[in-house]
């Protein structure tokens, strides 16, 4: 099965959305526990796609999956003020924000350094 090709197909998609949506009777929380998948997540807007009664959570502990979009966005603006240097992991340099990313602003600029532990 070519899995990530087929599910970029939208009639198929949109079927497994209509599912869920039949089949979710009651309150679900699910937790995505690594950056990428919150990356995917947020870029394929599945969040926007399920019904209420499900909710996704990032977690539990990696720094990009416990940052908050708008933590983030702060940090973004601040790695844009003159005379400041912004140390980060690694993974978190490519997570997106509102509007652009660490990596971004490093681009545009900004004093962004990675950090490795």
């Amino acid at each position: 099965m070519k899995l990530v090709s087929e599910f970029r197909q939208s009639e198929l998609a949109a079927g497994l959305v209509r599912s869920i949506h039949r089949h979710a009777a009651k309150e679900a929380r699910f937790m995505e526990f690594c950056g990428g998948h919150t990356v995917s997540i947020m870029k394929s807007g599945l969040r926007q796609l399920l019904p209420p009664v499900l909710t996704l959570t990032s977690g539990p502990g990696c720094p990009v999956c416990v940052t908050d979009n708008a933590d983030l966005d702060k940090a973004i603006a601040i790695a844009s003020l003159p005379d400041v240097i912004v140390a980060s992991f690694g993974d978190m340099v490519r997570v997106p924000g509102s509007h652009s990313s660490l990596q971004d602003a490093k681009a545009a600029g900004a004093d962004v350094r990675i950090v490795y532990s």
